[in-house]
């Protein structure tokens, strides 16, 4: 390579990697946000039909038998498993891990067992939850 290609490429490297960096934020920012909104819609779910806080109105939600056996509910259930993993409220382990059977994913007859040891992944984990860093103070 010339010397003229070479400060050509550091040119175009030097203002690429800033446009890059910024639309990574701009992602994670974007991803987050609807994350929150997700969480925020089952929350509120949840809430409606059991008042007061959202982690022990999410578990009722889960164990209510009026809910009945449809798939539609079962997909409810499994966002609601996949909201108490995002809240990050470690009062969510003890009821997900009495829900792990260990039986295969039928998602039109059963919870899904993939969710819940996703979520009870994420709450035992003690790792940094970006989204919840990031919205932290909106579901409060």
């Amino acid at each position: 390579m010339s010397l003229k290609s070479t400060s050509r490429l550091r040119k175009i490297l030097l203002k690429g990697i800033p446009i890059i960096l910024l639309v990574c934020v701009v992602v994670i920012i974007l991803l987050s946000l609807w994350i929150e909104l997700h969480v925020k819609k089952m929350c509120g779910m949840a809430t409606q039909k059991y008042p007061g806080d959202k982690i022990e109105a999410l578990i009722k939600f889960v164990e209510s038998k009026e809910n009945g056996y449809r798939a539609s509910i079962y997909s409810a259930n499994n966002h609601a498993f996949w909201a108490l993993g995002q809240l990050g409220d470690k009062r969510a382990l003890p009821f997900l891990k009495k829900l792990v059977t260990g039986e295969l994913c039928d998602h039109e007859t059963n919870l899904c067992q993939g969710e819940i040891k996703e979520a009870i992944h994420k709450l035992e984990r003690n790792g940094f939850n970006l989204p919840k860093f990031l919205w932290r103070g909106v579901l409060n």
